[in-house]
Formats: structure tokens, C-alpha cells, sequence
């Protein structure tokens, strides 16, 4: 809670915010809103990614997914400590019937494949800028890209030995492990849509960056638009990201000379972006969604003849 009126004197001391402010008037309307459209694509990719990945238990509900999966982000952008996280847990109980011991591990794996796809795609942001001869790079990234894969072999042979021991602990965790993908395809899908998900949204917010620090490249703007949004995906988050975000915009402008007052105006008109995408889009989706995924409507009695 203290990181949110520290971050307000902050920024007002270190640059004001009416500077700050002031910055968003060199972008033309257009492209802010192409941008949030943008936006609006990641919010349906990751839909579509939790609708490949639980299409057992959605029985065909895209909608409803949809509108679950964009509270789900709007709890997890705006709660602190990665609390939002619990929301999705509990609306697919609500909505789907489906077992918080299926969902929530299932989650927790997605999650570690953000973490992965953050980092994947900052390497390939930093193909000329990383110690490594030009001949080497791409074996090394194709190594990179199929590297997920080799945990699959590990995960199903931890699940086989946990599913033959006879131990009552053992076969809890073979249950929370259960939801997993257990086959290459549908791992590979899953790993295909974060990664697709992931590149849009650092793209827009690379873009963003670099239209209010006109004197970095697009390479350091995504490097910075990675560590902002690798503070979403760590444990340590104010509320609604205030200052942790912010945090992690600057430990990834500063190593790059960036003066430390205007990577924090940047950072700040980045998260503005970020949460008024937010607002917008989750009251957007959630209103144009209600009729299908909101309580059944009461029907009429029928008519009795007397």
C-alpha cells in the first residue's frame, strides 16, 4: 500500500507530473488506438490459449472463457502479492465446475512458460547486442525454442513414479499433476500461443516506450517493456503494479544509460497505458460478454388452462 503515494511523490519530485502527462501529446490518437486494439488481440489470444489448454471442461463456452480470462488479468493487474492469480481458480469452479486441484497447478505451469517466453524473447530483442558470433545464434535459438520440450519426458516420468507409489502424498501429487499436458502437441500449442501472445503485447509496449524515449532503439525499449512486465510475473507487486512495475521498467532502461528521471516518466506513462487498457477492455469484454456468460435468465411459467 506504501508504494503507491511513494510512487506519486516520486515521480512529482523527480520530474512532475505534468511533464509526465504532458508527453502523451506527441502521439497521434490514431496510433494509441491501434494500439489498444492490439491490446484487445492479446486479450483474445489468451483466451484462446486457456481454451485449448482446458477444452475438456469448457465444453465449447469460448464466451464465458473469455469473460473469465479477462477478470481473471484485471484481478491480477490491480490486487497486490499476486493475489489476482486466486481469481481464476475460483471462477472456473464457479463457472465450469472444474477442481481447484486441477486448475490451479494447471495455472502455475502456465505461468512458468510467461516467465519462459519473457525471457526467450528478450534474447532474440538482443540478437546483435549479446557476446554470442553471428553463425552461433540461430542453433543456439532453435535450441532455446525446443527447450521446453525436453521437460515433458521429466514431467511424465515424475508423474509415472508418482502414480505407482503407494504413499497417499504420492498420489495427491499425481492428481495435481493431472491437468498437465502429457503429449507433445498439446505442450507445443501452449507453448506456441504464449509465445505469440507475448511477442503483440511487448511490441506495443517497445513501441510505446520508445515514443516517449525517442533517443533509445526498439531492442532497449523491449528490454525494458520485458523487466515491467517481469515484475507482474514475480511474487513482489504493489497495488495495481504501483512502483514494482515502475521498478522494473528502470532495471531494464538505466543499464543503458537512460537518465534515471526520464526512464521513470516512460515507465509511468507505460503502466498508465497498461491500466487504462485494462479498465477499458475489462469493462468492454465483460459488458458484451454478460448475456452469455452472465446468470441464466428467469423464463416464464407456462400457461395453465383453468
Amino acid at each position: 500500500m506504501l508504494l503507491l503515494p511513494a510512487l506519486i511523490w516520486l515521480v512529482e519530485d523527480a520530474y512532475g507530473w505534468q511533464a509526465v502527462l504532458a508527453s502523451w501529446q506527441s502521439i497521434p490518437p490514431a496510433s494509441l488506438a491501434i494500439a489498444t486494439a492490439l491490446m484487445a488481440v492479446s486479450y483474445l489470444l489468451r483466451a484462446l490459449r486457456f481454451y485449448d489448454f482446458f477444452h475438456a471442461a469448457c465444453h465449447g463456452q469460448f464466451t464465458r472463457l473469455l469473460r473469465i480470462t479477462v477478470l481473471h488479468n484485471f484481478f491480477n493487474n490491480m490486487l497486490p502479492m499476486r493475489s489476482g492469480e486466486t481469481a481464476f481458480p475460483l471462477l472456473m469452479k464457479q463457472h465450469f465446475g472444474l477442481p481447484y486441484r486441477h486448475s490451479a497447478p494447471a495455472l502455475l505451469w502456465l505461468r512458468l512458460l510467461d516467465l519462459y517466453a519473457l525471457l526467450a524473447l528478450a534474447v532474440f530483442s538482443l540478437q546483435e547486442k549479446l557476446p554470442v558470433p553471428q553463425p552461433w545464434f540461430y542453433p543456439l535459438a532453435v535450441l532455446l525454442l525446443i527447450a521446453p520440450l525436453l521437460v515433458l519426458p521429466l514431467q511424465n516420468g515424475l508423474n509415472r513414479f508418482l502414480s505407482n507409489h503407494e504413499r497417499g502424498w504420492a498420489n495427491k501429487a499425481a492428481e495435481l499433476m493431472h491437468a498437465l499436458p502429457d503429449s507433445p502437441w498439446p505442450f507445443t500449442r501452449a507453448l506456441l500461443w504464449t509465445l505469440f501472445n507475448w511477442a503483440l503485447k511487448l511490441a506495443v509496449y517497445a513501441w510505446l516506450l520508445g515514443q516517449f524515449l525517442p533517443a533509445i532503439d526498439y531492442s532497449q525499449s523491449w528490454v525494458g517493456a520485458t523487466t515491467g512486465e517481469l515484475s507482474s510475473v514475480l511474487p513482489v507487486h504493489g497495488v495495481a503494479g504501483a512502483g514494482s512495475y515502475e521498478a522494473g521498467v528502470l532495471a531494464g532502461l538505466i543499464p543503458w544509460g537512460i537518465p534515471p528521471e526520464q526512464a521513470l516518466a516512460a515507465a509511468v506513462n507505460l503502466h498508465l497505458f497498461v491500466l487504462g487498457t485494462t479498465l477499458l477492455l475489462t469493462g468492454l469484454i465483460t459488458l458484451l460478454t454478460y448475456p452469455v456468460a452472465g446468470p441464466p435468465e428467469a423464463r416464464p411459467a407456462p400457461a395453465t388452462d383453468e
